[in-house]
């Protein structure tokens, strides 16, 4: 994959970082009309940080955390990557390892959000129709000088029918999956709390 990782997470962030406003005017039917609105609000966000490179480290944290953090469900994720230790952990278990991958995301996208250089996002609108409360939309990622880049955001509709981001597949990889069989494998090694624990860490 040619793809640097923190690169890859930056385009998550890019794609995922919204205002409350901008949250309650887009449609809810249309997850591709809220993905252009969340890329073009944070590319605004970004250019009106003025600071050095600790600040601005922790201006984007806080960017991340009110606006990023709200718009991925975290939830869903949290349960799709313990995959079959999802039988095996308690209730508190399990609060603590979603608190804990929500720490691990803000932190994680951040830090990608420091890579911003410029580079173009071209979002294309759907032919089909979101189906089942789930929708896909692809982005394409253009630099000067280097190959185009193909992104495709997946999206679940919640209960109360925002679209919320749950995946992207990178030239075809899903993060989500790789990052499953990373934690998957760690939980069986040393145990859901030690896991916990290091995700809370790294965040």
């Amino acid at each position: 994959m040619r793809v640097p990782k923190l690169f890859l997470l930056f385009i998550t962030t890019a794609m995922l970082s919204l205002s409350a406003a901008k949250a309650q005017a887009a449609n809810a039917e249309d997850p591709y009309t809220m993905l252009k609105q969340v890329g073009e609000q944070l590319f605004i966000d970004i250019g009106n940080i003025e600071a050095d490179e600790q600040q601005k480290k922790a201006e984007l944290r806080n960017l991340v955390k009110t606006q990023l953090i709200p718009h991925i469900d975290t939830k869903f994720v949290s349960f799709k990557l313990l995959g079959k230790h999802v039988r095996e952990i308690n209730k508190q278990q399990a609060v603590a390892f979603i608190g804990a991958v929500e720490s691990y995301l803000a932190h994680t996208y951040a830090n990608a959000l420091m890579n911003y250089k410029g580079q173009e996002v071209h979002f294309i609108k759907p032919n089909a129709a979101p189906t089942n409360g789930y929708a896909t939309v692809k982005t394409e990622i253009v630099e000067a000088g280097k190959p185009t880049i193909d992104i495709v955001f997946k999206l679940r509709q919640d209960k109360a029918g925002s679209w919320r981001v749950y995946d992207l597949v990178a030239e075809g990889i899903s993060l989500l999956d790789a990052k499953q069989k990373e934690i998957i494998a760690r939980i069986t090694e040393v145990g859901i709390d030690q896991v916990n624990q290091e995700l809370l860490a790294k965040g």
